[in-house]
């Protein structure tokens, strides 16, 4: 496979992007800064599929795993129209040049999602895909129907749309020479030339605007739908609960406590580490939840080990004492790896997604306003895992909780804690 006008990105597990290749040209403008002008990407034989990167200055940091990923996202879709002989039309979306296989999908201009009839992936003798896929309208649809095609690796996403107005199924009727001759003669006039012109810019810059909004719209849209189907009801485990932490009664919500409870000391019980778990254990499978944030200055979730201990020490966060967190202190967000790694943050996030891949070892921890990816963590643990939640201390800056949130197939929803 020749990969000279692919897109090829390096990652190391836990310090996030090492370089970026695309167009024929390194990028270093999203690079980690751990490894600014410490590397050369090596395409001596691109041609035949082969990379490597090379990292100088080598820094004890640098130890890890990493993944190399290539993609190629091909050319803009086309859509095809025929009649169909049993009636309607046949509209057929076509597109070549993708790698990985793509996903495909249609909508409406109500934004639904419309039935395929059917639908093609071929791979082509340069090792990249073709796909087609079509669906069937009758004569009577009319508004905006559009094909997206997705490249699932990087999320980029192309789209073509149609007019499904009247005007676009002809019959057969005398008046139609009528007003082809009367266009005809509108289109002599300079000044209607002028007019239509000055509208149809305008128009083509509304319509590329928009082209590029929905996008945005529908590259998050598609990411989100893809980890929210392993939403996860994760309920907050009271016994676990330190005495200076609050559960509400519905087990979604926890905050820190002025004073102390007066409680009975039970196993399960933090003494030391201000902190509780979720009553979910996780030994296989995905598992996706989200937490808000909203309102605080301080706060460290995540998951641990479910064997972690809870009494007479007060034990560090860190991957090689069991857990796997983000947390928020002094208004840096860090990823509590080993060692620390701050992260880039550019607007405040009100809501975490937390996304456990078991059998793949991966934890990756999302910012779901704008779902971007915050930090992922590669773990090599076997045992059970459960949600960490640490809210921070209580101060009136803090004062607000730590709530899980209700996931459904239109979005998370923000439930109050019920005392």
């Amino acid at each position: 496979m020749d990969a000279q006008n692919m897109e090829v990105r390096w990652y190391n597990l836990h310090l996030g992007l090492v370089h970026h290749y695309k167009s024929s040209q390194d990028h270093t403008e999203h690079q980690s800064l751990e490894y600014r002008g410490r590397t050369e990407f090596l395409k001596e034989n691109i041609t035949t599929g082969q990379v490597a990167l090379r990292i100088c200055h080598i820094h004890s940091s640098d130890e890890g795993e990493y993944s190399c990923f290539f993609s190629s996202s091909g050319t803009g879709p086309y859509i095809h129209i025929e009649h169909n002989k049993a009636g309607g039309f046949k509209l057929t979306c076509t597109s070549t040049g993708w790698y990985p296989k793509p996903e495909v999908l249609w909508r409406d201009m109500e934004g639904q999602y419309l039935m395929s009839a059917s639908e093609t992936t071929v791979e082509e003798q340069n090792g990249l895909f073709y796909v087609e896929t079509s669906i069937m309208v009758d004569e009577s649809s009319k508004g905006n129907v559009s094909c997206f095609i997705k490249n699932p690796l990087f999320q980029v996403v192309k789209e073509a749309h149609i007019s499904l107005a009247g005007a676009l199924f002809p019959k057969n009727n005398p008046s139609t020479v009528g007003l082809a001759v009367f266009l005809g003669l509108l289109i002599v006039s300079i000044v209607i030339i002028l007019v239509v012109c000055k509208i149809k810019l305008k128009k083509v810059r509304n319509d590329r605007d928009n082209i590029h909004d929905n996008f945005e719209k529908v590259n998050k849209e598609l990411g989100l739908d893809r980890v929210r189907q392993y939403a996860e009801d994760i309920i907050l485990d009271k016994d676990t609960a330190h005495p200076y932490l609050h559960v509400s009664d519905d087990g979604k919500t926890v905050t820190s406590l002025q004073e102390k409870r007066v409680v009975s000391d039970i196993p399960e019980q933090f003494d030391t580490m201000v902190a509780v778990l979720g009553q979910n254990t996780f030994s296989n499978g995905d598992h996706y939840w989200e937490v808000s944030v909203q309102g605080k200055n301080r706060w460290t979730i995540g998951l641990c080990v479910a064997s972690i201990n809870r009494k007479g020490q007060d034990i560090s966060a860190h991957p090689k004492n069991g857990f796997w967190t983000l947390c928020l202190k002094n208004g840096v967000y860090k990823a509590l790896s080993t060692p620390h790694s701050t992260l880039q943050v550019p607007e405040h996030i009100s809501t975490v997604g937390i996304f456990l891949q078991y059998e793949k070892g991966l934890i990756s921890f999302y910012n779901v306003t704008d779902f971007t990816i915050l930090y992922i963590f590669k773990i090599e643990s076997t045992e059970k895992l459960k949600p960490y939640f640490y809210p921070g201390p209580y101060s009136e800056e803090n004062s607000a909780g730590l709530t899980l949130l209700k996931i459904s197939p239109t979005g998370s929803e923000l439930l109050s804690g019920k005392d």
